[in-house]
């Protein structure tokens, strides 16, 4: 009873560590809707003088990208507001009112990710524009107001309808906001958030504000020469200005990723010991049963067994142990698993594979653990054994 409860505590544990290693083999692998593996990210310590005015950040910003896009390996250049996977507490808009809505339409409308970009933004990302166009140089302060949005949105906001060509404002149906027109779609990213990516609205920067404090780099180089590269650039168009941080966007996937490792590893930890634990006391009972069955073992051999079916015997009363424990583990694991829901990531619960592979791999640990029993159950000297019977 103990051994098989054992068994059924194991296929619990290891079931659920199949359901998290499984999660976090499925969001590393995730699409991230813009191509990062050649990403760079530059941090920049701007001081509020003399930069605090508009069109000296803006002059300062395409200094810079000018003399980075003319350096071979860098092959596109864009200032950015948001460091990656920022999530809520980057910009965002709380509220927003479509063109022809109504107040519970308005009051439906999700929260979104907002972002200031400029022209090169979705180039050099590798954010797939849809349908539309991207920001150009023509929208600036003085032009029309224009907006983007990404597919999560759209599909919320204009469910079967083309969005390009719609109107919308931040606020509710009695702001005072200037009308943004729609003139572009695109990917929705998982760029602020891994997991659950928010709906995202993008503005040109010369129509809001210029505060980029980092610069993203697509290059093919290392990150070693993208940093010497811009730290030369700011320190032509600015002394005043520092770099401080040169990174590739792999190091920021680290944050959201760190998690969900540590618990793959903590559990998949416990896991092991439990499948270890519950081989050893498998083995221990099947070998003491050998021990105590001895003198029987030895009359079956003198009658004419043969140690194929001696063999078959013991590896036979082992497995039916653990085929009872794998049942009860399985019954255990159903509810058990369903805990974990708020860890996982595009799995259900109830996922066969970790389910049932777990079952499977406490069988076939118990199968080598019964095979050393069953081995010294063949080498029985039937003589020896009715001799001290």
């Amino acid at each position: 009873m103990l051994v098989v409860t054992q068994v059924a505590l194991a296929v619990a544990v290891v079931a659920a560590a199949g359901l998290l290693t499984r999660s976090l083999e499925r969001l590393q692998g995730t699409d991230m809707g813009l191509a990062h593996e050649r990403l760079v990210l530059a941090e920049l310590d701007v001081p509020v003088e003399p930069f605090d005015d508009r069109e000296r950040r803006r002059q300062f910003l395409d200094a810079v990208l000018e003399r980075l896009s003319t350096i071979p390996g860098i092959d596109g250049v864009t200032p950015i507001n948001s460091e990656p996977f920022s999530g809520a507490p980057g910009w965002d808009v709380p509220r927003f009112t479509a063109e022809g809505q109504t107040a519970d339409q308005v009051a439906a409308n999700p929260s979104l990710n907002f972002e200031a970009v400029h022209p090169t933004y979705f180039s050099t990302l590798g954010v797939s524009i849809l349908r539309g166009r991207g920001f150009t140089a023509a929208d600036r302060d003085v032009a029309p107001r224009v907006a983007i949005v990404d597919d999560a949105m759209a599909s919320r906001t204009w469910p079967g309808q083309d969005p390009i060509g719609r109107r919308l404002k931040f606020g509710g149906l009695d702001s005072r906001n200037e009308w943004l027109t729609v003139v572009g779609l695109v990917a929705t990213t998982r760029y602020r958030e891994l997991a659950t990516p928010r709906p995202t609205l993008y503005v040109p920067a010369e129509q809001l504000m210029i505060t980029a404090g980092r610069l993203a780099i697509r290059t093919a180089a290392t990150p070693a020469f993208v940093a010497g590269a811009v730290r030369d650039a700011v320190r032509t168009v600015a002394p005043d200005v520092r770099v401080l941080r040169v990174s590739p966007y792999a190091e920021y996937l680290r944050g959201p990723l760190a998690l969900p490792r540590f618990n793959a590893l903590l559990l998949g930890a416990f896991a092991t010991a439990a499948l270890l634990m519950s081989s050893i006391g498998l083995y221990g009972v099947m070998a003491a049963s050998v021990r105590e069955r001895h003198a029987e073992i030895g009359v079956r051999l003198a009658l004419g067994a043969t140690t194929t079916a001696v063999a078959r015997l013991v590896l036979g009363e082992g497995l039916r142990l653990a085929f009872f424990g794998a049942m009860m583990g399985l019954t255990l694991a159903f509810t058990v698993t369903r805990v974990l829901r708020g860890l996982l990531f595009q799995i259900e619960p109830l996922d066969p594979v970790s389910l049932f592979g777990a079952a499977a791999i406490l069988v076939a640990a118990a199968l080598v653990a019964t095979y050393l029993p069953a081995w010294y159950a063949t080498r029985v000297d039937p003589v020896e054994a009715l001799r001290a019977e």
